[in-house]
């Protein structure tokens, strides 16, 4: 799979920041309950946190992991690279983990990511100037479904960028765990793309899917599907 070199093209219209030092905020937010942490974030710089995330709204006390690196302004955004996990009691089965790249404009959070009820969610402190030069970016919105059980993973994308999320949930006795890895090519003339995906899903010691495949979807199409497993199916769509 083909990673794209960072965006390197510099753009004044985000003001003096763009040259040197963000302040990158997220939060991550699992139903009423938000863990959240600020850091600097020097434009060019691999920046890393391991520690206690401010908590709200009574949840358990939990481990943060955010790493991240803040790429040159182009068109009046600037691409962060990302990783983040939330630890559990077991730190071998972290209930929340993702991983990838969005295009932020200061002072407009993103929701850069979901998977399985949790939110994570980025922003650039400040305020930009002036209008960008090219859209937002687009949204994958992905599903696994098992019988009943549904496990939905959504990403803010870039075009030949890879997404990734995994959840570890279940019970002492009954470990589940959930991964996904999304990877959207380059759209043909006709808008289309083609995503290759990776999906694993394990309940105790059953694998009820291990596959990987691929969709072509069209931004703003309708939603796509393949088997993906004994009684499971993929689906994903993109929206503009």
């Amino acid at each position: 799979m083909k990673i794209t070199a960072a965006l390197m093209i510099p753009c004044l219209a985000l003001g003096t920041a763009a040259a040197g030092e963000w302040t990158v905020k997220m939060k991550a937010v699992d139903g009423r309950v938000t863990y959240s942490h600020t850091q600097v974030s020097p434009v060019g710089e691999h920046v890393s946190f391991s520690g206690k995330p401010l908590t709200r709204g009574g949840g358990p006390a939990r481990e943060l992991i955010f790493n991240t690196f803040l790429n040159k302004p182009e068109d009046g955004f600037l691409r962060l690279d990302y990783q983040v996990e939330l630890g559990g009691r077991h730190r071998a089965r972290p209930p929340f983990q993702a991983q990838g790249k969005v295009l932020l404009r200061p002072g407009k959070p993103v929701i850069a990511a979901e998977a399985g009820g949790w939110k994570f969610i980025v922003e650039l402190a400040g305020e930009a100037e002036g209008k960008p030069m090219r859209k937002s970016p687009g949204r994958l919105e992905t599903v696994l479904k098992c019988g009943r059980a549904s496990y939905p993973a959504n990403f803010v994308y870039l075009p030949e960028e890879q997404y990734s999320a995994v959840l570890y949930g279940g019970t002492e006795d009954e470990v589940r765990r959930f991964m996904v890895g999304l990877l959207p090519n380059i759209p043909a003339m006709d808008g289309t793309f083609l995503l290759q995906y990776t999906l694993q899903l394990k309940e105790g010691g059953e694998t009820l899917a291990d596959t990987q495949g691929e969709l072509i979807l069209a931004p703003g199409g309708g939603k796509k599907s393949a088997a993906a497993g004994k009684d499971c199916v993929f689906s994903a769509k993109a929206l503009r």
